[in-house]
């Protein structure tokens, strides 16, 4: 149960938690991307002369998008709505191929060739990202992850809230889910078999056919009498 107040506070915290941690991973993968350049080292401050100074922002940037991140999904995940996407396991791949994707960038240099130290991060990176993807190849995961999970149907009456409580009833309908609900509500029923006839069968084997076929269940009343009456009548 939620008021409208926590409602209205949930959804501005998913909206601001979502926005943050976006941008949080854009500017670590923007400054990884600048570090990367510089052949994935640099350095700031200090007595000596820096080879390789950093760029402007580079030293507060990286561990501000990393916590500033964390935090942004922890604000998202205790925001999250009874129903809905959740899209909390969607920041480790999104982390991990992006930053695998920035040491894939910098490893196959056209002038230098292939670093061998980037390409193994940039490997091990991808499959620590990809792998979290593959457990979303059934159709329940993709469900929990973008659509939610779906309250149970039952046929019970709604439960009484009280006054400035809300009650969800919002069910989730999946492309297929109303054609698979219908074949088993309505269960496709065997089709009678047609009455033996043809030359050599006579009318008292076509009945007494008839008669088992109606005693195993095979053909209701309605059917059993439908065909009765057309071997009689000819």
């Amino acid at each position: 149960m939620l008021t409208p107040l926590g409602l209205v506070r949930r959804s501005i915290g998913l909206l601001i938690g979502l926005g943050a941690l976006s941008c949080a991973l854009t500017l670590l993968y923007l400054a990884v991307s600048a570090l990367m350049t510089l052949g994935g080292s640099c350095g700031a401050g200090g007595p000596y002369v820096v080879e390789t100074p950093c760029p402007a922002g580079i030293a507060w940037i990286i561990p501000v998008s990393i916590f500033g991140g964390l935090a942004a999904l922890g604000l998202y995940a205790v925001s999250l709505l009874p129903v809905g996407p959740k899209l909390v396991v969607l920041a480790w791949p999104a982390l991990f191929l992006s930053l695998g994707w920035v040491f894939l960038d910098a490893a196959l240099d056209p002038e230098l060739g292939v670093d061998v130290g980037f390409m193994i991060c940039a490997v091990l990176f991808i499959v620590m990202g990809g792998l979290p993807l593959l457990f979303m190849a059934n159709r329940d995961a993709l469900r929990r992850v973008f659509w939610g999970v779906a309250p149970p149907r039952t046929a019970q009456a709604p439960v009484a809230t009280r006054p400035g409580e809300v009650h969800w009833t919002t069910t989730v309908e999946l492309p297929g889910d109303r054609d698979r609900d219908r074949r088993h509500a309505h269960p496709r029923r065997p089709e009678p078999e047609r009455a033996p006839s043809g030359a050599g069968t006579g009318l008292v084997e076509a009945l007494e056919r008839l008669a088992a076929l109606h005693k195993e269940g095979r053909l209701d009343d309605a059917e059993y009498a439908a065909a009765k009456n057309r071997l009689l009548n000819g």
